[in-house]
Order: C-alpha cells, then sequence, then structure tokens
C-alpha cells in the first residue's frame, strides 16, 4: 500500500511541477541522414554517435553526418555490437553473418564473419533464430523459437520451456508457463536475464540457469509501464506516465534512475517508430532512432519553467520578489515556486482586474511588506498576512515606480511632463522630493549613506540628499545598477554594453561575439564566483573573476557561455522592464522573468558543455572535390594548382556550438572566429611548410590548442634550383647581348660617318632624299652627342667606379640607339604615306619608348622624365608620325631642361587622344610660342636642316598637319614649356 502511495505521489508529482519546453531536433535525409529508417544507435569511445540504417551507417557529431562511401557501406544494417575497450564496433547487414567494422572513429574497408553471432543454431533438432529486441514493441509468434548469447551461457526460449547451456556445455531446462510474446518483457543486466510479469506484477530473474523472483521498484512491473531494453548497447529504459527512467542494477539489486519527464513521450514513441533509444548521460540528450522519420535528439532540460495554471493566462512576467526560501510573488499577489503555482487569490479572476497591476515594480521595506502599483497608485502587502491582505498607501501622486533600498523606499511620479524622484516615510506617511529628471528613472541605488546612484536613460547621476546635490557621472543610458555579494558595482546600459563603476569612474566590460550583451538585463552572482546575465537573446554565463581581472588588464579574453532553448529555456529573450530583474532565493535557486514564464534553477546543477581536448581531431581534408587524409597532425599537397583547401575539425558537441568557441590563427596572427563551421577554408598557398593553428574552448575557460604542418610541394619552376638556374641563365644572355651591341655601336657610328659623306650627293639626288636624311640626322644628332659627352667624360676620369657609371650608361645609350634606327626605315613614310593604322594601338607603348630613349640622355642635364598615364589610351594615327612627333618635342624638353623634371601624361575621350608634355627648364620666347601657335600651314621646302634653330618645331608642325591633329604651346610656372597633342581618333 504505502508503495502505491508513493507513486500516485511520483504519477502527480510528475504530470502537475513545473516542466520546460521539451524539444524534439529531428534529423533525416534531408539534414544530411543516408536514410530515414534508424536501427541502432551507439556512441563510440570518442564520444561519436554512430546509427545504422538502410543506407548504411554514418557518424554524428552533434552538427553533421559523416557517410563513408565505401563498398562495404552500401549494405542494409541492423544492430551494432561493441567492445569499447577495444575500440571495436561491429554492426551486422540484414543478409550473411558479415559485419562492418568501426574502428579509431571510422568505418574501415573490410567486413568480417562473426561466427557467434550467427542467426540461426539448432538444438535437439530444434532451430532458433538470434533473439533481436531492439524495438520498443515486439510481438513474438506463438510457435517462434529465439536464443540469446550471453557470457557465461547460452539461454534458448520456446513456449513454456526456456533451456541454458553452460560455458562446459551441459544444459538445464526450465519449465514454466512462457508465451513467446512474453519476450517483449525481457531485458539483461550483468550476465543476469529479467523478465517482468505485469499480470502478476512479479520480476522474474534467471542467472546461471537459476529462477528466482527479483524485489526491486514495481514501476518495471506495473500496468502503465512500458520496458525498453536496447539489446546491444545494454541500457534498459522504463517508460511511466511520461516519464523516462533508466535502469541499474548493483548488489543484485535493481533500481530506476529519473532522466525526464516528456510530456505524451509514450504516444509519441508509437506515432514515430522508435525503433531504438540511446541516452547520453554525458551530454544530457536522448537520442531516438524512427523507423520512418530518421533521428530524434530531445535535450534534457536544465531549467524549470512555471507559468499560470489558467488556461490562455498572461505568462510574461517582468518583477517578482522572494516571500520565503523558494518562492516568488508577482505584482497579482500569485506566489509560485519551482515546481508551479502556489497560491492565486481567487478573487481575482477576471481579464480587467487583471491589467490594473503594474507588472514592473516591486518593493520591500525594513519588514518585508512588498510595496506593488496599482492603476498608479501605491499598496502595501502585509507579511503578517502571508502577503494574503494588502493596503491602499495614500500618495495623491501619480506613481510611475517603487523601489526598496537598504529597507528605505522611493518612488518616481510624473508631473508637468517631469519625472520627480522621492523617498517615501512610512512614519509620516508622506514623500520627500529628492530630484528632478526630463526622463523616467530606471533604477537607483544607495552609494553611501547620503549619496544615491540614479540610472535614467539620459545618463548615471550621483545626488546628495542632504546638500540636494546632483551630478551626472555619464551619458549613456541606464537600465540597471547592480552590487554584487563582492559589494563592486555594475552598470547595466540600453544597448552600450555593461561597465565596471570603480572611483566614480566606468570600466567598459568586453561583450560576446554576436553583441547579445549589449543590452544585458541583470547581474546575478552565484556561490561558484560565476556571473548570470540575461539579455534579450539567451542567458549568459561568465566567470566574476575574468571580468574583475579584465577590468585590470584589458588584454585578457574574457568568454561567456551561453544558454539557449536547446537547454531548456522556455524562449531565448528574457525579460529586462521590471525591478527588480532577477532574484537569488536562499535556497540558491535563481529565478528571472521572461516572455514565456518564470525560469527557475540551481546554477550548480545547470551543466556547462566544453570540448573535451581528448576528442578534438583534424585528420580530414578535402582539396578541390577530392578528399585526402592528415596523418600525426601532416598534410602533404603536391602543389598549390588548387581553388579550395578544406580543413574538418572532428569532435563530438550535442549543443550549442557556438560555445565551443573555434578560432583558426590567421597570416595577420589575428583570431579569426570559426562561428558554428566545423571546418577551415583556404584559398590559396604558396609552397613550403604552413603551420595552422586553431583554438577551442576547454574546461574552466581555458583554451585548447592544435596544430597541423601543410606541406605544399614544388612544382618545378617554383624551385630554388630552377630559380638560380634562370638567373645563370639571364646573366649569360646579358653579357651576349652587351658584346653584340657593341659590335653593332661600331657598326653604327661606321655607318654614320658613310652618311655624312655622301650627305651632298643625297642633297643633289631628289629632295625627298634631302629632307629624309634631314629628318634622320636631326632626330638622332642628340643621342649621339651625348654618346660623345659620356666618351669624353670616360676617357677624362681614372675612377673605376665612375669609368663603370659612363660605360653603362654608355652601353643603355647605344641599346636605344640601336633600336631606333632600326626603325629609320620606316621615316620615308613621313613624307610620303600617313594613313592610320588597320587596329588601334595603345598610345603608352609610344610614350614608354621614347621615354626610355631619352632617359639616359636627360641623366646628363640632372633631370628626371615621368610618364603619368590616366588609364590605357589607343589611337589608329600612323605610328611612325606619332613617334616623330613626341620623339622632337622630348628632344626639345631635353635640350633646354637642366636639373629639371619633364611630365608625359595622357588622356583620352570619346573622341580624341591627349598627350601632354610638360618642362621646367629655360623655356619658349613669348613671341615664339606666339608665333608657332598661330601658323597654319608648314611647306616641306620650310624644313632647311642648315638653318638649325626651329628645325624640331617646324619638323612637328609639319606631321601634326598630315595626321589633321593639333598643337598648343604654353609656358610653364615659373618656368619651362607645357606641349599639348590633340589626336583625333
Amino acid at each position: 500500500m504505502k508503495i502505491k502511495i508513493v507513486f500516485i505521489v511520483l504519477f502527480v508529482f510528475c504530470n502537475f511541477c513545473a516542466q520546460s519546453d521539451i524539444k524534439w531536433q529531428n534529423y533525416n535525409t534531408d539534414n544530411g541522414l543516408p536514410q530515414n529508417s534508424v536501427k541502432d544507435i551507439i556512441k563510440d569511445k570518442y564520444g561519436f554517435i554512430w546509427i545504422s540504417t538502410e543506407r548504411g551507417i554514418t557518424r554524428f557529431d552533434g552538427e553533421q553526418f559523416l557517410t563513408s562511401k565505401l563498398w562495404n557501406n552500401r549494405k542494409r544494417y541492423t544492430n551494432f555490437h561493441a567492445n569499447k575497450e577495444k575500440d571495436t564496433i561491429f554492426n551486422l547487414a540484414e543478409e550473411g553473418n558479415e559485419a562492418a567494422v568501426i574502428t579509431h572513429r571510422k568505418l574501415i574497408r573490410k567486413t568480417v564473419s562473426l561466427k557467434n553471432l550467427t542467426r540461426t543454431i539448432v538444438h535437439n533438432n530444434k532451430q532458433y533464430r538470434l533473439f533481436d529486441k531492439n524495438s520498443v514493441i515486439m510481438k513474438g509468434a506463438p510457435n517462434s523459437r529465439h536464443f540469446i548469447y550471453l557470457d557465461r551461457g547460452l539461454y534458448l526460449f520456446e513456449k513454456d520451456l526456456i533451456t541454458y547451456i553452460g560455458s562446459t556445455g551441459r544444459s538445464k531446462e526450465i519449465r514454466m508457463l512462457f508465451s513467446m510474446d512474453k519476450m517483449k518483457n525481457i531485458f539483461i543486466h550483468q550476465n543476469t536475464i529479467f523478465i517482468v510479469d505485469p499480470n502478476h506484477r512479479k520480476t522474474l530473474r534467471i542467472t546461471g540457469g537459476q529462477l528466482s523472483y527479483q524485489e526491486g521498484s514495481s514501476l518495471y512491473n506495473d500496468p502503465q509501464s512500458s520496458l525498453y531494453w536496447s539489446q546491444f548497447s545494454g541500457q534498459v529504459y522504463v517508460m511511466y506516465k511520461d516519464v523516462i527512467y533508466m535502469s541499474r542494477y548493483n548488489n543484485d539489486k535493481l533500481y530506476l534512475r529519473k532522466i525526464e519527464y516528456i510530456p505524451d513521450f509514450n504516444k509519441m514513441l508509437g506515432s514515430l517508430y522508435i525503433k531504438t533509444i540511446l541516452y547520453d548521460q554525458e551530454n544530457q540528450n536522448l537520442l531516438l532512432g524512427s523507423l520512418t522519420k530518421g533521428l530524434y535528439i530531445i535535450n534534457i532540460p536544465q531549467f524549470n519553467t512555471v507559468k499560470k495554471k489558467l488556461s490562455f493566462a498572461d505568462n510574461v512576467y517582468y518583477a517578482v520578489l522572494p516571500v520565503d526560501d523558494n518562492s516568488v510573488m508577482d505584482a497579482e499577489g500569485t506566489i509560485y515556486d519551482s515546481l508551479g503555482e502556489k497560491y492565486r487569490d481567487q478573487k481575482k479572476q477576471t481579464a480587467d482586474e487583471l491589467l490594473e497591476y503594474d507588472k514592473y515594480s516591486l518593493a520591500y521595506n525594513k519588514n518585508k511588506d512588498i510595496f506593488f502599483i496599482k492603476n498608479n497608485k501605491l499598496y502595501k502587502r502585509l507579511k503578517a498576512h502571508n502577503y494574503r491582505q494588502y493596503t491602499p498607501i495614500s500618495i495623491p501622486e501619480v506613481i510611475d515606480a517603487v523601489y526598496g533600498k537598504e529597507g528605505l523606499l522611493f518612488v518616481t511620479y510624473v508631473k508637468n511632463n517631469k519625472y520627480y524622484l522621492a523617498e517615501y516615510n512610512e512614519d509620516s506617511k508622506k514623500i520627500n522630493n529628492l530630484f528632478i529628471f526630463r526622463y523616467w528613472v530606471n533604477d537607483i541605488k544607495i552609494y553611501n549613506k547620503n549619496q544615491l546612484l540614479i540610472g535614467c536613460m539620459d545618463g548615471l547621476y550621483l545626488g546628495n540628499k542632504t546638500k540636494n546635490e546632483i551630478i551626472k557621472l555619464t551619458s549613456l543610458p541606464i537600465k540597471k545598477i547592480i552590487q554584487t555579494t563582492d559589494q563592486n558595482i555594475w552598470i547595466l546600459t540600453k544597448n552600450y554594453g555593461f561597465y565596471l563603476l570603480k572611483k566614480k569612474k566606468l570600466i567598459k566590460m568586453p561583450v560576446d561575439e554576436n553583441n547579445y550583451l549589449l543590452d544585458p538585463h541583470t547581474i546575478l552572482d552565484d556561490k561558484q564566483d560565476n556571473f548570470w546575465i540575461s539579455t534579450n537573446n539567451g542567458l549568459f554565463k561568465v566567470r566574476k573573476k575574468n571580468l574583475l581581472q579584465f577590468s585590470i588588464h584589458d588584454n585578457l579574453p574574457v568568454f561567456y557561455y551561453r544558454y539557449t532553448v536547446s537547454d531548456g529555456l522556455p524562449t531565448n529573450e528574457l525579460n529586462g522592464g521590471g525591478n527588480p530583474t532577477g532574484n537569488i532565493l536562499s535556497n540558491g535557486q535563481i529565478v528571472l522573468p521572461s516572455l514565456e514564464g518564470l525560469i527557475f534553477f540551481k546554477p550548480e546543477n545547470v551543466k556547462s558543455f566544453y570540448t573535451n581536448p581528448f576528442n578534438f581531431y583534424i585528420e580530414r581534408a578535402k582539396l578541390d572535390d577530392r578528399e585526402i587524409e592528415i596523418k600525426n597532425d601532416i598534410l602533404i599537397i603536391p602543389d598549390n594548382r588548387f581553388s579550395a583547401l578544406e580543413i574538418f575539425l572532428d569532435f563530438p558537441y550535442y549543443r550549442n556550438l557556438s560555445n565551443a568557441d573555434l578560432h583558426v590563427l590567421t597570416e595577420t596572427n589575428e583570431w579569426k572566429d570559426l562561428d558554428l563551421q566545423r571546418k577551415f577554408l583556404i584559398k590559396k598557398l604558396q609552397p613550403g611548410n604552413h603551420q595552422i593553428k586553431f583554438r577551442y574552448l576547454g574546461q574552466n575557460n581555458n583554451y585548447s590548442y592544435k596544430t597541423i604542418t601543410v606541406k605544399v610541394g614544388y612544382l618545378f619552376y617554383q624551385s630554388i634550383f630552377f630559380k638560380i638556374a634562370v638567373i645563370a641563365t639571364a646573366c649569360l644572355v646579358l653579357i651576349i647581348v652587351i658584346r653584340f651591341n657593341t659590335s653593332l655601336q661600331r657598326s653604327k657610328n661606321e655607318l654614320l660617318t658613310e652618311i655624312e659623306a655622301q650627305k651632298k650627293e643625297l642633297n643633289s639626288s631628289n629632295v625627298l632624299r634631302e629632307k629624309l636624311i634631314e629628318a634622320i640626322s636631326h632626330d638622332i644628332a642628340t643621342p649621339i652627342k651625348h654618346l660623345s659627352n659620356l666618351s669624353k667624360k670616360l676617357n677624362e676620369t681614372n675612377k673605376p667606379d665612375i669609368q663603370k657609371k659612363y660605360f653603362d650608361s654608355i652601353h643603355k645609350s647605344s641599346e636605344q640607339l640601336y633600336l631606333f634606327t632600326l626603325g629609320l626605315g620606316n621615316y620615308a613614310c613621313l613624307f610620303t604615306n600617313a594613313e592610320e593604322e588597320p587596329n588601334p594601338y595603345p598610345l603608352n607603348e609610344v610614350l614608354e619608348e621614347k621615354k626610355s630613349f631619352f632617359e639616359n640622355i636627360s641623366h646628363d642635364n640632372n633631370t628626371v622624365i615621368e610618364y603619368k598615364p590616366e588609364g590605357l589610351v589607343h589611337t589608329k594615327a600612323n605610328r611612325v608620325i606619332i613617334s616623330a612627333i613626341v620623339h622632337n618635342i622630348l628632344d626639345n624638353a631635353v635640350k633646354n631642361t637642366n636639373n629639371g623634371k619633364i611630365i608625359i601624361s595622357t588622356a583620352s575621350d570619346e573622341g580624341s587622344a591627349y598627350i601632354r608634355i610638360t618642362d621646367n627648364g629655360i623655356g619658349m620666347p613669348k613671341d615664339l610660342i606666339c608665333y608657332y601657335n598661330n601658323i597654319h600651314k608648314i611647306s616641306i621646302d620650310d624644313l632647311q636642316l642648315q638653318n638649325r634653330s626651329g628645325y624640331g618645331l617646324k619638323f612637328v608642325l609639319l606631321l601634326i598637319d598630315r595626321i589633321n591633329s593639333q598643337i598648343n604651346f604654353k609656358n610653364n610656372t615659373p618656368n619651362g614649356t607645357i606641349v599639348e597633342l590633340k589626336i583625333p581618333n
């Protein structure tokens, strides 16, 4: 009778206590599961979950599925058999006696034959099939026969007979009333078989062939209980009225450990066709395998949520206050504890009456009476009457909020659009106005005997009550002022984070990487020296000492652990508009208001889940679309001809992955957050060895580090030997070019001498040849003169370094002159052909060529030539003519500029190309500028080289006319000349 009473109480407790919203998270083929029929689930020694389906075996790490593409993973697998100590897991294929093998976190490339796991055996001419009870419900055919292997023997089951065959081969028969449908009631602990008999409320035990009755919890054989035995993982579960228990067997005694109350659990097991159950106690997860809908995971909640019993009640909470060691009260006078609603004033039931109360403000006086606001009037609930009665406070003002601080009462009221902060005196029943504000007051704190810290939406104030003085400490919008048990004062702002107040100065604290802590609601500290901070997006936990260390050394890292709905919170949005915003009860529980109820929890019972450094592996990578293996933390890549390299981080983690705090060290020596990605993508790597360092958060907020080496091979042209060979070849070619140019220069000099000798004869032959030679002679005069000057200087000095300088200059000038002379044959077209080029060409190439030609010459005058192109400019104007024009203009600029600068620039628009050549030399006289700007046509007869002066400019004007272009001359400021060319496209 006593046992029945206990379980009736247990039933009531399970169904009427506070509940957390249970989330059934489903994974199927849409999430990466290879197939939706889950046959078995097991956890390996490294913490990874392995799932058997009808389309192979897959590994689950809490976020993604890794399914091997090996040939032996294409079968329909059933149940796992494990020897975790030897790191070996088998899974039988549906056909045959072959089994896939899992070891070292992967499915290996072979199957094995397991004779001791044969599916059928024969005894006394009777055939028995291997018993498979990996199902919540199993119906046995009346004439079926089954066998079960144990370490200490073999059991054969048939109607009314159980046969035990020991390790020596001797058999023993147990005759009893036994129907095969009772096989569904079998489970095993430690080589002992248990058979529950709900009809007679008994539990049978068979050990070594001996039959007896087992004492223990009556829930095992209760008709309303469901029994599940995970045959190959050894776990046994009992489901009673939607509460799931795990069975234990120790010292010959059976007992049950409650896992969780899950609403409609038994109905869900049937409707979802759940075949297998696995409870991961380390991660507090319940994994359920469905025959049709894939994998379900239930995270066992760590928080209790209390709501009103009334249907469709308002369960949005703000301010509550403790009324005893384990209960709190809201503004309506309803009392709650972690089990639910304890007391409600039955007179207040209508919606209109409920709306009269102000949810946002509650306060104690020194007698622990609770003050609240109703219809902007102040009331007091009396502790002497267990808070069941309340009386009005006769204050005529419109009360906005009430605050209880160290036994003193303060109110704010609104008058003439101003907010008045006043102190209420219970003895005189009057208020004493203290300060006036333009914005509403969110919180106050007694700073010392006569001073108040006051938090408003326009700043933090420090007011002196006796002197009626007030100063503003900051303009930040203040939400809350919290003093923790260590007497430190924390200032919480609206959208600006939170601060530590030290010596009237604010020290800003770091926030989380998602910036949810920019708008914190409250800070509560527990006995384990943690701070709990509620926000609009989760509940955060942080080590108090880390924040205090950061206030001294702001380069120290601070990590926040975030709890969400996946941990059992009813919503991620907790409320922060009330005063107070959270409470710590005498029994150690923390109570927080939310949009969907009051949250109760004991901090010491709330677990934080960290990455196990012993189960963190980097052993897989993908090079483009090809999977490669990382061995001994070394990844070898043949060369760097790839577009993407993915390095995978493998570790089991079944909660909010952002709490793992994964980072990778970048090339700039900064830690990059990988967020929810368990991989790192690299686009390009240079040949050589690269160290890639990862970090993740472990226990006690300490980072663990993992480094791998990526060795990228060299292509033949990237090796150091190839580069040395190229440099050696280049030096050899340079020597050959210098010797060739020296010989060529000698030939050029002989040619020039011959040209001078035949000059008169050419002049008398015809005008065209005369003008051609004049042009050529004019254009090569400056470089030849330059070479002559260099030769003279070379002859006049005996200093080797200066000689080398002149020799290098002679060589460079000779090379440029050689290239120029190679194109002298095209000069004939200057007087005979002005046709456009068939295709546009870059004008920049001509200018770069001429810049290079005159650059060495200009150095003699200490003059620098700069080319400043404005993009790439194209033209179809005759290239030889353009080259001759630029040549002559630059020739004049170089000859007339000493210790200066010559600038070449280009531009273009839709119709024309522009060249601008600017120097800061001696410049042109104004009369010459006027003359050349206004001369309209130059005849070929006007070109006389003998006259010397003006030949180049007249030559330019002649050529300008031939390509229908325009030229303009201007004085440069303060010295020099600007020549502008406009060439039509």
